[in-house]
């Protein structure tokens, strides 16, 4: 009854291919953390989210080409009034929100090795006879050698059957379907709606093959087959068979292609959810809390989805996100008593689903009361637990719809509420069932190949048009290009100049910090080898190592996003802010506010660096030593000026002392604030607290 779940990471892995003649060429995936725990056998193709299922943006057009195209050319400003027509109809349509890199539990593989001879095939039995209203195939993206390989061992041609024979002598055909015929079906997931079929079995045969670019060789990869009715997947959970299979742990395996797990996340519309959630809270020291919801009778129950609340201000970070083992139960009796229990998970477990719900299905439940209980330590301690959305299925209906909520610990606040656990939203966006947002994405799809087509017919365009007036206005476009030539040169020199500082103090911060906290790590590992007989001692150097390995990995991530194209705006700096905010000050009471109105001109790296490293040592050094409980971030943008004030109501120092000498610390913020032009001011009383004040110019 407990489903099956996939394995998520985020370590830096040697990538080889699927085939022994491949292991030649293939380079490792950056950024991630070689972790060694991998072999380079073949099988650590990382599932990642195609990029064509991002929006397209119409970014601002305005070099000089284009400038010039549109005062000659009337079709450049109808083609782009079309584009911007279809970004106004994506407005309309689904979302997908971008996953970590999948390094494990990729989905089917056929058999490497075996004999290639189509047709091949992968079955499901249902367990019973379904009448299906949809079906989806989704294809695995792996990146190879650094180049992206789209629908990865996805069929060229292929069949979706169904049959009450296993054999399939007599079967009735869902859907066929070609990966050439449609744009963008080998990144896409292939949905279709049918209707007037039925059986037990679900099969899809492959006929024609998907080959590799590299070797020639043939290969058959789904990450996720879906069969759904009434809004759910009937296929979670069940029974998979196939002609061959490459089994290989947790990597490829049949279960994979029915464990409910997909790079695309939650189905989820464009409403925005107007609450969080559930949360959980204990006042008092406690050992477990749990929630529970009233069905209002007794039924039959088939299936139960849990999504873990994600409040829009954090940063999802799956190794973090639920750290309390779970169960889920269910009774006749409000006190449980005779429960039954129906799934239980562990952090890890829970951590490997990513953006996906935790989806338990179930055989034979019968009840009217559902509990999601947790366990805390063995020493009572506060517990703090959060869920979006518990979803109850019984047959194809969500029978926990609006039913009544009770909970242990309820904590009450406009965005956290029992009864919000059953409103149909996630923390982000109402929820959507599967056939309408497969749907809305198949529009997606259509709707991004034909911005794509008249993207390439403007460029075209474009050059056509520039290369006309080049023709008639002669040597003024002359001079203007060799303006422009100037320019774009100055810039050149001037962006390398800065990304030669850039890699300067990227490195300095890799040696000062990262390799600092390696080498401690280094450090503590060599002394747990030395005290192996004193397992206290031994449990101390490992927790200090994964302290200072989850810091070494945050800084990795900071110097990341300093340097990652298109996070270069005064907004998405805003954004940061409110994200770090979430992580750092998770145990305090805080808030942040923002006066004024962010714009969205591109700041330089100097400055981008600079204001970021002062605001997070700031709350660093709160979280360390301030024993503070409140927490106020104001940041003032109006008028052309930032002004930041962080304050605290903890232990405080007597800055104003004869005697107070300032530390590093101080010296060291003070000197980034006057390498970008602001004036840091520090003030601080003993048990009164400290603020922190900086005022700066918007570049």
């Amino acid at each position: 009854m407990v489903a099956s779940l996939r394995c998520f990471s985020c370590g830096l892995v040697g990538l080889w291919v699927l085939f022994a003649p491949l292991t030649q060429g293939f380079a490792q995936l950056s950024p991630f953390k070689d972790t060694g725990a991998l072999a380079s056998d073949g099988s650590d193709l990382p599932e990642i989210l195609p990029p064509d299922l991002i929006d397209p943006v119409t970014t601002p057009r305005q070099t000089t080409a284009d400038k010039i195209a549109r005062l000659f050319n009337r079709n450049l400003r109808d083609l782009e009034e079309a584009q911007s027509d279809i970004i106004d109809q994506l407005d309309s349509l689904p979302r997908v929100v971008r996953e970590t890199q999948r390094v494990t539990g990729f989905g089917y593989h056929d058999k490497v090795g075996a004999k290639s001879n189509p047709p091949k095939w992968v079955q499901i039995d249902m367990g019973e006879s379904v009448s299906p209203d949809a079906v989806a195939l989704f294809p695995v993206t792996a990146e190879v050698d650094s180049e992206t390989i789209y629908g990865y061992g996805f069929p060229k041609g292929f069949r979706v059957e169904i049959s009450d024979d296993p054999s399939f002598q007599s079967a009735q055909i869902l859907a066929e379907g070609s990966s050439d015929a449609t744009s963008g079906a080998r990144r896409w997931p292939y949905f279709r709606e049918v209707s007037g079929a039925s059986g037990r079995y679900v099969r899809v045969s492959a006929f024609d093959l998907w080959r590799s670019p590299f070797t020639g060789q043939p290969a058959l990869a789904l990450s996720e087959v879906m069969i759904l009715k009434g809004g759910r997947n009937l296929a979670v959970g069940k029974k998979v068979t196939s002609r061959d299979s490459e089994e290989q742990s947790d990597r490829w395996s049949e279960r994979f292609v029915t464990d409910g797990i997909t790079t695309l996340g939650i189905p989820q519309g464009i409403e925005e959810s107007p609450t969080l959630g559930f949360r959980g809270r204990s006042t008092e020291p406690a050992t477990g809390s749990w929630v529970q919801v009233d069905l209002g009778e007794a039924m039959k129950i088939d299936q139960i989805e849990i999504i873990l609340a994600d409040a829009p201000v954090k940063l999802p970070d799956p190794t973090v996100r639920f750290p309390y083992p779970m169960r889920i139960e269910i009774s006749e009796d409000p006190d449980m008593r005779n429960a039954e229990l129906l799934g239980r998970y562990n952090p890890s477990q829970i951590s490997v689903i990513g953006e996906n719900p935790l989806i338990t299905p179930v055989d034979d439940a019968y009840g009217r009361y559902i509990r999601i209980s947790v366990q805390g330590p063995k020493t009572p301690g506060r517990i703090t637990f959060e869920l979006a959305e518990v979803i109850v299925y019984s047959g194809t209906d969500n029978v926990a719809l609006g039913k009544p909520v009770t909970a242990l610990h309820p904590y009450v606040t406009p965005n956290w509420s029992p009864q919000f656990l059953v409103d149909n939203y996630s923390s982000r966006r109402k929820l959507a069932t599967y056939e309408d947002w497969l749907s809305g994405l198949s529009k997606r799809n259509l709707l991004v190949g034909r911005w794509l087509e008249k993207e390439e017919q403007r460029l075209n365009l474009v050059d056509r048009t520039v290369t006309q007036g080049v023709s008639v206005i002669g040597v003024f476009i002359a001079g203007i290009i060799g303006f422009v030539l100037v320019a774009l040169s100055r810039g050149r020199v001037q962006r390398r100049k800065d990304l030669e500082d850039l890699r300067q103090r990227i490195a300095s911060d890799l040696h000062d910090d990262i390799g600092s906290n390696l080498s401690s790590i280094a450090l503590l590992a060599e002394l747990g080898k030395m005290e192996v007989d004193e397992p206290e001692l031994v449990v101390e150097e490992l927790t200090e190592i994964k302290s200072t390995a989850d810091k070494t990995i945050e800084s990795m991530r900071d110097i990341v996003w300093l340097i990652r194209p298109g996070e270069e705006t005064w907004q998405q700096m805003l954004t940061r802010f409110r994200e770090t905010a979430a992580k750092l000050l998770r145990a305090h009471e805080y808030t942040l506010t923002v006066h004024g109105e962010a714009h969205g001109d591109r700041l330089p790296l100097e400055f981008k660096r600079d204001i970021f490293l002062i605001y997070k040592e700031v709350l660093n050094n709160i979280v360390r030593h301030a024993n503070a409980e409140n927490v106020k971030i104001d940041i003032d943008c109006r008028k052309g000026k930032i002004q930041l004030l962080i304050e605290d109501d903890g232990d405080g120092f007597n800055n104003l002392d004869k005697e107070f000498r300032e530390g590093n610390g101080l010296r060291n913020l003070r000197m980034r604030a006057q390498a970008i032009g602001g004036n840091l001011k520090v003030r601080s009383t003993l048990n009164e607290g400290t603020s922190v004040q900086l005022t700066l110019e918007l570049p």
